[in-house]
This record gives C-alpha cells, structure tokens and sequence, in this order.
C-alpha cells in the first residue's frame, strides 16, 4: 500500500492512495484536498497501478516537483522521494500492515544451515586481524549518512540503501512499530534494483523471535534447513537465504531490517556482523529522525501560539497533561480589552506610508509586550488597535485586576515612547468589559485560529467607540470584579450602540 505523509498546519497527516487515479488539490471534490494557498484548485494526479506510481502536473500554477525537479510529464515516483506541490511537500511511502505482511511459519529450532546470534545493547562486530576495509568504510558510511538525514522517511530509505551496499540481497523489507502499542507495518519494501515486491509476505515466526528474543537470524538455505522449516512463503517466492535482525536502540526494539536472497548459502557470518551493526546504527538514526520530528512539530506548534500567549502561557500549554486541550472551544468568565489609536487614520494623511507602517508595528509590539507580561493573550490585531483577552485559555483568578494593570502599563508605555519617537505623537484609547465569552480555537477545517467571542465581547467593542485619548474605561462587570484594589472614578450610564438599555462607565484614572 503506497500512502502520502504530509504536514498540514503543523500537524502530521497522512493519505493512503486508492488504486487508479487521485487528484491532489484545493477544491472540495479532489481526493486528496490541500489547503495552502500555492496549490491550485486541480494541482497534479497520482496514478497508482499495483505497487507502481505516476505524477503528471496538471497545469498548476505554481508547479509540480519531484525531489526538487519540475514535472510536466507523467513521472514514475519511487517511496521515499518527496513530491512538492507548490509550497507543500509529501512524502510517498510503502505501508503493509502486520497482518498482510506476515503469514504463519513453523516454529524455529537452530538447524545445520541456521545462525542465531544474540544481540547486545551495542553490537560488537568482529573485524578479521587482517583488517576488513569494506566492513569499516560500512560502517563508517552508515555513521556519517543516516546520522545526518533529517526526516523518518529518509532515514528508512537510507537504511535499506545501506542493507544493499552491506550484504548480496536482492530484497530489502524495514518493519517499523509507529508505537509501543501499535503493530508493525513495513514502510519500505524494495528490491535491489528499485522496484517493488509484488504482494510479498514474511515468515510471522521468524519476525516475532527475532523481537522478542534480539537476536539476529541467518539461514543458509532456509527450504531445506529441518531446523526453519519451509513455510510458504518461502516456496512462493524461492527464498534460499535470508537475514533478519532487531532495530533497537536502549530497551525498545521498534522493528526488523529482514533481507533475503533466491541463492543458497548466499550470506556468511561476516554478513551477519555487518548486518547487526546496520540495524544497530539504523535504530539510532531511526530515533533520532523521530525526536527531530517531534521537536520541529513543537517548534512551529510553539511559534504559533507565541503569536497569541505569553511564553508563561506556551509552556504551560505545551507542558499539560493534555497538550493543546485548553485550546479547544470553552465557556471561560474572561475579561475582555479593546486598544487603538485615537486619530490615527487622520495621522496618516500627513506621513509617508512607510513611515506609518514602522510607527503602527512599534506601537502594536509594544503594546503586545505589556499584554504578554500580564499573561494576557492575543486575540488579533485590529487595524491600528488590538483585541486582548484575559482569563484564556486557561482559568485565571484575578483576571480583571490583571487587564486594568496591563492597561496602565500600556498608557505608561505609549508615554514613554512618544518621548523618544521621532514621530508625531500617538494616543490611544482602552475599553474593559468582563463576563463568560466563547474561547479557543474558532473556525473551519481550512484555517483555525484562537479567539473569543460572546456579547461580552461587542460590549467592549461598543465601550471603546466612546473612550476619549487617553481614557481607560471599564464597565460595571469589571468595575464589581475589581473591588477596591484599583480606583476607578464613575463616568455615567451611557447607551452604547445596538443595545436598548444603558450601562455604567467608569474611568481608570491611576
């Protein structure tokens, strides 16, 4: 089975490809639907026919690519090599569950033709006194090579590459257990000239023993050794000779790197060392490509949400027991703050654009800044001003208390940089309004984005339109939250725009 993996927002997806045709693109009724702005509606196809598969462009805007090359014409593509539609790149890959790879055997004794070696936590590969150049340049080889791929992907194919060079095979099968508690599924099946074993299948007795006890198996000619037994597999596809090894890397044994060959007697006990120390260094790599994956997903996962939370906040979401569970849509008591500048469009009339661009980007960082150090979170920017939350994603005593500090913190800050602005001098105006409001992540499928909504949110909205330059004002809900810990000074009952009864204000004047 040939499937794509690809990211999506951050997150890891993966389309398994039908047989026949599948097209790739943005609109709703391709097969496989993308959501990036630089794959055209009907981007590409992929025709898969058995285990083989094509890509054809199909008159995209911003192209189609095989590992970096354009493609017009229909081209063959291989697992392991990288499509990349416009901007987004997918990785093709083989994937055979456990239970369609493996298939019944008989039990396996040592026989006459049939090395079981033990494998240790590093394996010890004895080299002749003589020296053995090609065993040592392997090794030296594997080191350098899969040590230094990136991707999972690579680093499977690598492997198989490496298990070629090593040993005479002619066929290469990488199982790999996604999880401790997930079976095993072969995610790269290959003979050694490239193409792709047509519905094989694998001895489950000799993949189980070899998990299970870490040991590496050899047979010489495993249809006629008593001790292996011959399975049928094995007379199905002449397999004279193979190899089987662990992956494992501290205590997990995450796969098997199985090889074999039509030949008898085509592996010697110096193929077994050089395979046992293949898939010792292929374990190691293969964690490695796994932590690397996982720390480039928390690094864009913690990029985005740098853009709306205080790095207090981050870390807490990203340390929780359940990851991203605070960003998930909830009913919160939050406190809710509006921010812009007062004249600002009028300001513009009189400066380059430029030069408004670079006044409006210091201000709003500023004023992002002093939100974050009051572990507010960013809902958006608005123009000239910004929407803030307080009390999200996460509960937050004392939450009204903290967005009238941050708002004084915020008029402070504008002071001070108005001082030291070579610029026309800015003002700005704050609203405060609390209540329950909707928060988390809002939207569709194709762009999600954290925010707040609710009445107590068009109350705040409303509330600004009446704050002078200068003003912080709250309304009665904050006013009840604060108590008297801050001094705040009544304005009056004012009818905000769209609501039928009035409300009272109250001015922060600290």
């Amino acid at each position: 089975m040939l499937q794509l993996r690809y990211q999506e927002q951050g997150v890891d997806k993966v389309h398994r490809l039908k047989q026949g045709v599948t097209v790739v693109g943005r609109l709703p009724t391709c097969d496989l639907v993308l959501f990036d702005p630089s794959v055209s509606r009907q981007h590409a196809t992929l025709r898969v026919i058995d285990a083989e598969c094509r890509l054809r462009d199909a008159g995209s805007r911003f192209g189609s690519y095989l590992d970096d090359s354009p493609v017009a014409d229909e081209v063959d593509v291989r697992p392991g090599q990288t499509l990349g539609l416009g901007e987004v790149k997918l990785v093709l890959e083989q994937h055979v569950p456990e239970e369609t790879l493996l298939s019944e055997g008989h039990e396996i004794s040592e026989g006459p033709g049939t090395i079981c070696r033990p494998m240790s936590r590093g394996v010890d590969v004895a080299v002749p006194s003589g020296g053995d150049g090609h065993l040592l340049r392997l090794l030296a080889d594997v080191g350098r090579t899969l040590l230094s791929s990136q991707s999972l992907a690579e680093v499977l194919n690598r492997v198989v590459d490496r298990a070629f060079d090593a040993v005479p095979a002619d066929r290469a099968f990488l199982m790999l257990r996604e999880e401790d508690d997930q079976s095993l599924a072969a995610r790269v099946l290959r003979h050694r000239d490239g193409s792709v074993p047509p519905n094989p299948t694998l001895s489950r007795q000799v993949v189980h023993r070899v998990m299970t006890e870490r040991v590496a198996i050899l047979a010489s000619d495993a249809t006629s050794d008593p001790g292996l037994g011959v399975t049928d597999s094995m007379v199905r596809f002449n397999i004279r000779s193979f190899m089987c090894a662990p992956l494992w890397h501290r205590d997990d044994v995450v796969g098997v790197l199985y090889v074999d060959s039509p030949r008898i007697a085509q592996f010697t006990g110096a193929d077994l060392d050089a395979f046992s120390a293949l898939t010792h260094s292929a374990a190691v790599a293969i964690e490695q490509a796994r932590l690397s994956g996982q720390l480039l997903e928390e690094t864009r996962r913690r990029e985005r949400l740098q853009r709306y939370h205080s790095p207090a906040v981050v870390s807490r979401i990203l340390q929780g027991e359940d990851a991203g569970e605070e960003l998930n849509a909830h009913e919160r008591d939050v406190s809710v703050m509006f921010c812009d500048l007062a004249g600002f469009t009028t300001l513009c009339e009189h400066i380059p654009p430029a030069q408004a661009a670079a006044l409006l980007n210091t201000f709003l960082t500023r004023m992002t800044d002093v939100v974050f150090e009051h572990e507010g979170t960013l809902d958006k920017f608005l123009g000239d001003g910004l929407l803030a939350v307080f009390g999200a994603p996460f509960e937050q005593p004392g939450h009204p208390q903290r967005a009238v500090q941050a708002a004084m913190a915020m008029r402070r800050a504008l002071t001070e940089m108005n001082l030291v602005l070579d610029a026309p001098k800015l003002r700005m105006r704050i609203a405060i309004n609390s209540g329950v409001a909707l928060t988390g992540d809002i939207g569709s499928p194709r762009r999600r984005e954290f925010t707040v909504l609710g009445d107590v949110v068009n109350t705040a909205a409303r509330m600004e339109e009446l704050a002078g330059p200068g003003d912080i004002l709250v309304s009665g809900a904050t006013r009840t939250r604060l108590g008297d810990e801050i001094a705040v000074r009544l304005v009056g009952a004012r009818v905000l725009r769209g609501r039928t009864g009035p409300i009272d204000l109250y001015a922060v004047d600290g």
